[in-house]
């Protein structure tokens, strides 16, 4: 690994080990994408590889979101991380070239374990993304993790909102409170416009309305998240239940003397069946016509 003022550096194109460690069918692997705003969105696609070391493909089978941003604004964060602990996980910027509705990527995909047994859905385009920058392989820490959840327990209770409102649903509250569940930050990184994922287990929901987390594990990549930018946060169960919130990073304060990351929630987007799209602001509808007298 190298490193420059503590800090990470990226290396231009993946090494043999680095395409090794992407192949794996049961891992988290997370692509950010840009939106219109210029908001990073996350989503969850497990047909997703290092094909060479200066490539990088996924596979389509749903109709979502990212593939829509993808093709008007090509930049995108890619991420992988072992399901099991020791827990290690690689970042990738990459740039979206084309895509194909045949040919050996669709057949490698569909062949899959995941896919070879789902008589509904294929995988029935693939996605070509030139590599721009890949880190090394790391470790996330365990015992930093436990040490943010154990300052979690402490501090959370001077982080709260106190709002009204309850901008997290139930199943939102659950996976954002979850101590264990996994929960994944990216932000654009102003030095070249390309989204940036980092796994951030400690995050927890201080509310309904406002995400926390300590700088105990990667504390170098979490402080380069620019104050007052928006970001996403991704959280999932084990049961694969998950949703994305979008929101302001507030930069970092003291609560009871410990150090947050504090961010405040503006959007929610359901991510997972049965009904995905944004849960939050409510969408407003227009009253169901019933009198069609003139």
């Amino acid at each position: 690994m190298i490193k420059k003022k503590g800090l990470t550096e990226w290396y231009p194109e993946f090494s043999k080990e680095a395409i090794a460690f992407t192949e794996p069918e049961i891992m988290v692997k997370l692509i950010s994408t840009i939106d219109p705003r210029g908001w990073p969105h996350i989503t969850l696609i497990s047909s997703n590889r290092a094909k060479t070391k200066n490539q990088v493909v996924w596979g389509q089978f749903t109709e979502g979101l990212s593939k829509m941003y993808v093709e008007k604004n090509p930049k995108q964060g890619i991420f992988w991380m072992t399901a099991e602990m020791p827990f290690k996980f690689l970042q990738a910027k990459v740039k979206f070239s084309h895509w194909k509705i045949e040919g050996e990527d669709i057949e490698y995909f569909n062949k899959l374990d995941l896919m070879r047994y789902n008589p509904y859905m294929n995988i029935w385009k693939v996605f070509y993304n030139d590599v721009i920058a890949v880190s090394p392989i790391r470790k996330l820490s365990l015992l930093g993790v436990i040490k943010g959840i154990l300052l979690d327990m402490i501090g959370r209770g001077a982080t709260k909102t106190k709002l009204p409102e309850k901008r997290l649903n139930v199943i939102g509250y659950k996976l954002f409170k979850g101590a264990l569940n996994p929960k994944f930050i990216s932000y654009i990184d102003p030095s070249d416009g390309y989204p940036v994922i980092i796994p951030c287990i400690q995050l927890q929901a201080a509310d309904h309305n406002r995400l926390i987390f300590p700088p105990t594990v990667l504390k170098e990549d979490l402080e380069k998240i620019p104050p007052n930018s928006k970001i996403a946060i991704f959280g999932m169960n084990t049961d694969l239940a998950s949703q994305l919130v979008n929101g302001t990073f507030k930069g970092f304060e003291k609560f009871r003397g410990i150090k947050f990351g504090v961010v405040e929630i503006e959007e929610i987007y359901n991510s997972c069946p049965p009904l995905v799209g944004k849960i939050y602001p409510e969408i407003e509808t227009r009253p169901k016509v019933t009198n069609f007298q003139l």
